[in-house]
This record gives structure tokens, sequence and C-alpha cells, in this order.
């Protein structure tokens, strides 16, 4: 058995490996599992890089770009758009890796910088109808700035919509996620500095600087099969082919994405499955809207979504697609290269 190491932030004693591991959403990690399977059965054993301490490893994998590279072959996947990890785009540091994978348009030349999305578990399941969902609106997001401020963060488009819901609908929407027991955080190092000192004092004298949060979920479809809609606005408006798993986790769920982020070249979703929220001049004509769409128009949405997951355009978003794209491009590259890979 060969040997290979994953780097994943700080992830050690191959923790991402564990189901329930993941944040917002208990199987965040499963591409990690199933990664891991797949390069087992090539005869790699693929480990966080705290386990291979002692062994000869054949490459690296990164998780985002990093610095500092190893002796071995080393591949990435560019999990962060540029916006929040500013060397996922720096070209000579992206250079240094033998391939990149990643979704951002722009860096894609199709031979060393390979085009690989974000991976998602679209399985069909049951969802619940119209009537059966006892939400109207949700949110689930965690309550967190960019660190530096930049003009293309939506952070503050999540705050305004939040208010509105809060000052005009409080009945009908429920916030969720990380962080809201303090007031919304602001960019920078001063914004981190605020936050830890709101942090201390949520400790010592709790408040509800949002009235309409719920609290934290272990996963995502708990909220999301309840709801009817999701407000569901990515970190930032990202590089061209930016889609990130929030939009496909109201797809499983049935819940209908109030959708804000991606700045793809061609539309990658259809445009029946989701509720564009930029169409809207304010969040009160996007209140009236929602409140307009009865349990047949909402069924029309939920048949869209469930063709799209059912279709082929869908694949190339699944778990399934992206671990074997990425298996199949490494071990092609260790052969080529003349490394010792296992036939």
């Amino acid at each position: 058995m060969k040997h290979a190491s994953i780097v994943v932030g700080r992830h050690k004693r191959n923790d991402i490996f564990k189901p329930g591991a993941g944040p917002n959403g208990g199987e965040f990690h499963l591409p990690y599992r199933l990664l891991r399977e797949l390069f087992l059965e090539a005869g790699i054993e693929l480990s966080t890089a705290d386990m291979n301490i002692g062994h000869e490893v054949i490459f690296e994998l990164h998780i985002n770009a990093r610095r500092r590279l190893p002796k071995c072959p080393a591949y990435a996947y560019l999990y962060e758009d540029p916006i929040i990890r500013p060397l996922n785009s720096e070209m000579a540091q992206l250079r240094r890796y033998r391939k990149v994978f990643t979704s951002n348009e722009t860096l894609i030349d199709g031979k060393q910088i390979l085009c690989l999305d974000y991976p998602n578990d679209l399985n069909l399941r049951r969802v619940p109808s119209f009537i059966e969902r006892d939400l109207f609106c949700v949110m689930i997001a965690s309550n967190k700035a960019l660190l530096h401020p930049h003009p293309l963060s939506l952070h503050g488009n999540r705050i305004e919509i939040i208010r509105f819901f809060e000052t005009q609908a409080p009945e009908l929407f429920a916030l969720y996620g990380k962080g809201w027991d303090i007031p919304a955080v602001g960019p920078g190092l001063t914004g981190r500095l605020i936050k830890r000192m709101n942090e201390w004092r949520a400790c010592i004298a709790p408040s509800r600087p949002f009235p309409s949060y719920r609290g934290t979920v272990y996963s995502k479809s708990e909220v999301l099969d309840r709801a009817k809609f999701s407000i569901c606005y990515e970190n930032s408006r990202g590089s061209p082919g930016y889609l990130t798993e929030k939009i496909f986790d109201c797809f499983t769920s049935g819940c209908i994405p109030i959708y804000i982020g991606s700045t793809h070249r061609t539309a990658l979703v259809p445009e029946d499955c989701y509720i564009d929220g930029d169409r809207f001049n304010s969040s009160a004509e996007m209140l009236h809207f929602l409140q307009s769409i009865d349990a047949v128009s909402h069924a029309r949405y939920q048949a869209a979504i469930q063709r799209f997951l059912a279709g082929s355009d869908s694949a190339r978003f699944t778990n399934a697609y992206f671990c074997q794209s990425l298996v199949n491009v490494v071990m092609a590259d260790l052969r080529g290269k003349g490394e010792s890979a296992p036939a």
C-alpha cells in the first residue's frame, strides 16, 4: 500500500473522513471520504499529513493553494474563491502544482488547471410538499464577514434581508446558523476584534441582537425540509463559475432558493429551479412575490428541480463525479510523469 496526504486547513488524525465531522451539515466532508475510498481501490491510502509521518508519501492534495509545497508531487483543489482566499488566483503559485482543479473559469486552461465544480450529494428522495412545510422562509448562514472589505461581499445583503423580515414580517422568517447571538460581524481586523468583544459580552450577558435567530443545525435538511423558501446568498459574487453547495442543499430538500451570487458565463442551473434575488428592486417586492406563490406554483419549481437532479446536466456537481474525476487525473499524471503509482 502506498501513501498520500490530503491537507485541509488544520485538520488532523483523519478527522475529515469521519461521519458528521462537517459544519452546518453533518455530511459536509462526505466527498473526502469517497475520495479516500477511490484512492484505496487504486492502492493508495489517503490520510491527513500527520498520519503519514514516517511513511514515504507519493503525492499531496491541497484543499486550497498553499505557499509551501512538498518535495513530492502536489495537486490542489481550489475550494475557496479568490475573493476569500487571494492565493487561489496567484498564477505563479498555482503553476508550481502538477495539476490544479477549480470551478473558476478565469483560471482554467484545460491542461494544467482543470475544471472541477463543488461536489454535492444530489441523491433524489421524496421531499415534503408545499402544505407539509410549516416554515415560510428561512436563512441558514454563518455570521461572518470577509477578512478584507470587498465590494462583491454579500454579507451586507444577508443582514439587510434579515432586518427587513424582522421588522416587516417576523412571523414569516427564521434564521439559523452560527454566530447570530452577537451583532453583525464586520470585515477586516477591526471587525474581528469587535467580534471577539461581542462574543465575550454574550457569554456574560446573553442577548438577542437578531430576534429571528433560532440556533444552529446539525444538518441543513432539518430546516430546509420544513421551509417553503430559503434566502440563499453566496458569501460573495465570486469568479465566473462560482457555485457552491448552498443552492444544491435547497434543491435536495425541495425548498425553493432565492439565490444571489453566481457570475457564471453560461447557465449552470435551469432558471425555473430557483428565484433570482437580483430581479427585485426591494425586499418588499421580493416578499410580495413569494407570498403570491401558491401550492401549484411551488410544485412547478419542485418538479423543475427534480428534472434537473435526475438529468445528465447535474452529474458534474455530484460527489461521485468530483471524486472520480480527481482520482483519474492524479493517477494518470503520476503514471505519465514516471512516478511509482499502482497499476
